[in-house]
Parts: C-alpha cells; structure tokens; sequence
C-alpha cells in the first residue's frame, strides 16, 4: 500500500471535504481489518458489510447520483443489504453527495435521519435533522493547557486488554445513552482483530481508577480524526473531555499530521472549540436502515 500523503496547506473547502474522507477512511480500515467482510467501491457508490453488531460496520458512503438513476440505486443496495441478511446500515451524506435531495429519497424509502433515530440509538447525542456539524483543528495551535486543567486522579491510557475494553463499552453506554449491543460491536471488533491491533486506536480515560471517557483516533484521508469521544455525565463539566480528545491529536501530531477533523454532536461544539477547532460548512449526517424482517 502506497503512504498516504498527508494534508500540509489545505483550503478550508478542502478540510471540509477531509472530514468525510478521514470517515471513508474508517469504513475501510473496518473492512480491511475484520475477517469476513465486504467492500463494493464504484464511480457512484462505496458500501461495507462486516460482522459487528453496530450499523457503523455496515454502512454506505460516497453517493455521487443522478437523479433519474438515484431511486434505483437506493432500492438495489437495499436489496443487497437485505440478500446478505443485514439488520441495519447506515447510508451516509455530507460534501459533494449527490443528488442533493439524496436525503428526502432515503426518507421516501423508510430510512430515519440522524434526529429521528435518537430513542432507537443514542438518546445523549444531541443533532438535528440537517447532520451533525464537521469540525478541523491545526495540530500546531492547539490549546495543550486542556491537559492540565483537568482532576488530579485522571489518567489516559491506549485499550490494551479485557478490562479496559469492558471498561471502554461501559462508558461509551452511559455517555452516548446507547443500547449495549450497539457499542459491544466495538468490542467484537478488537476480540475478531486482537485488542490494541485494530487500525482505530482506542483511548480510556479514569478518574481515581473508575472509567469515565473515551475516545478513538483513526489517521486517514491525510488528517487525525477523532470518534467515540464520550464522558459519563458524572464526570462532566471537568476538562475531561477536552483532555483526552486532545492527547491522541498530539501523538497524531507527532506522527507527522498537521490537521485534525471530527464532526460533533450539538452539545460538543464548544468543547472542541476551547481545544482548538472550528467549525467547516461540512454536515455529515447519516440515514438508518432496518431490516423489517428483523
């Protein structure tokens, strides 16, 4: 595999576009990492089926449709889903998906937007039915005082055996509201690649010894992108979620990335604000499917 090249000087257009690429980024690191799996690329369409249980492994991405061809597009892959047995995906949009009125048609064919899916699968993310809001940061300018201004007691530390992989589910339940399965596909994923080896790094932060957040960098698309930064709620308000958001970019950093992207929910932008972000014109939103014969 060739070296990615990495973002040096990019326009604000082009971060914008880099924060659903460090996504596509990851959906192909899930299907390259995990046995079994599979991944259809073509000019219009990108789809990824793999085995956990979460619709983050199962998903579609990078529509770029005509309008006369968009609704046939839309009914083949759902039957493709359907073929192989999928309980659920999820069809994503963001820059540059096209048609642009992709959203109303998945809608048209039963699928939920991101704001209709909050009782089914994350009640504690905050969106709204326009997507969640893309977000970039200069890894040189960050605000490393994040890391200090956090309880004595607090520690970060990379996922490295069962209990902390239990421990990471833990969290990512009570600080997303999520149904346990849902975050249990993070689980089966490091038991099917080996806890610590999957492409995704995944941090956990505890306070005096307890859990109490998390947070996921994947280096991809030529940025540092962060997912599953979660905290429980007794733990808010402490810099615990700035903290251990900002502390895999740093490694990132010296890795040799010069920008990091995310897309939060309405409730994070402020966070990521005081650590060095700011928000693109990007909104990412996501559209779930549900198989109806369960």
């Amino acid at each position: 595999m060739a070296p990615e090249t990495i973002l040096t000087n990019p326009s604000e257009t082009e971060l914008a576009l880099a924060v659903q690429e460090n996504l596509f980024a990851l959906f192909r690191a899930m299907a390259a990492d995990l046995p079994e799996s599979d991944l259809v690329a073509s000019a219009g369409l990108h789809y990824h089926l793999t085995s956990p249980n979460n619709p983050m492994f199962k998903g579609v991405w990078g529509t770029r449709l005509g309008p006369d061809e968009a609704d046939q597009a839309i009914e083949r892959t759902i039957l493709w889903f359907q073929e192989r047995r999928a309980p659920f995906f999820f069809w994503w949009t963001g820059p540059g998906t096209s048609p642009a009125d992709l959203g109303r048609r998945l809608q048209a064919h039963g699928l939920l937007d991101m704001a209709e899916q909050l009782h089914d699968l994350a009640a504690g993310i905050v969106s709204t039915e326009s997507g969640a809001p893309g977000m970039f940061a200069d890894l040189s300018r960050m605000n490393e005082s994040a890391l200090a201004s956090v309880p004595q007691g607090f520690t970060i530390s990379e996922v490295q055996n069962e209990t902390d992989l239990q421990d990471f589910k833990r969290v990512l339940v009570e600080g997303y509201e999520i149904p346990e399965p849902m975050a249990d596909g993070w689980v089966q994923a490091a038991h099917r690649v080996g806890i610590g080896r999957t492409t995704w790094k995944m941090y956990l932060g505890r306070l005096d010894g307890e859990p109490v957040a998390t947070n996921m960098l994947l280096n991809g698309g030529g940025v540092a992108g962060l997912y599953g930064v979660a905290t429980v709620p007794a733990a808010r308000g402490k810099g615990i979620g700035g903290a251990i958001s900002l502390a895999p970019l740093l490694e990132a950093r010296r890795m040799g990335y010069r920008w990091a992207v995310l897309f939060a929910t309405e409730m994070g932008v402020h966070a990521y604000e005081r650590i060095g972000f700011r928000l693109t014109d990007a909104r990412i939103n996501r559209y779930l499917w549900r198989n109806p014969g369960g």
